[in-house]
């Protein structure tokens, strides 16, 4: 494997508060930039594009100009939802795709960057705001069930503090495996104080 000055990941957010306002216009140009700068510039150098909404996934080179915000599917003021994922009967297709998974976007991000032959690493994530949901391992109290045991998908809104302590493993996990984290904060309609 070849020596790379830098490894980048870029995680950009599609949840569907990005699509308010076309945030995720900006994010997108701002991710296509940076995706040219680095590829163009520094071709030696490792780069690796995120899509995170309820759920991050690696987006292909290519293709981030098609990367759209997820449709919101409930528009309930309060969702305390916890998804057994490990389920075979639950698929992600069944599952609510506009929130927004901070902390699955950084542990994918920091698995990938791990494997990176460079002391140099980093992680850039642009979003419109705080964290909405998050994987953990076993059940968590005063959240309404959907089935079975093992890793769950807790989706909660307004953010709440099991989204916000597990983002900040992961933001910790990464910060030991000197990994920097450089977080883009896009204006939202929806952003208040403690999004700054």
């Amino acid at each position: 494997m070849a020596r790379s000055a830098c490894a980048t990941a870029l995680i950009v957010d599609m949840a569907g508060s990005m699509s308010y306002g076309g945030q995720y216009v900006a994010c997108k140009r701002m991710a296509i930039a940076l995706d040219g700068l680095i590829r163009s510039e520094y071709p030696g150098d490792f780069l690796s594009v995120y899509e995170m909404a309820s759920f991050a996934k690696i987006v292909p080179p290519g293709e981030l100009a098609k990367v759209m915000p997820k449709p919101v599917t409930t528009r309930d003021p309060v969702v305390r939802l916890r998804v057994d994922m490990s389920d075979p009967e639950i698929s992600e297709s069944m599952v609510h795709p506009h929130f927004t998974n901070i902390q699955h976007g950084l542990e994918l991000a920091r698995r990938q960057l791990s494997g990176q032959d460079t002391p140099n690493k980093q992680v850039f994530l642009i979003t419109d705001g705080l964290p909405t949901a998050h994987f953990e391992n076993g059940p968590e109290t005063g959240v309404k069930k959907k089935t079975g045991d093992g890793r769950h998908l807790y989706l909660l809104y307004p953010p709440d503090p099991l989204t916000e302590r597990a983002t900040m493993r992961e933001a910790a996990a990464c910060a030991r495996e000197g990994i920097t984290i450089n977080v883009f904060l896009i204006p939202s309609w929806s952003q208040d104080e403690d999004d700054i």
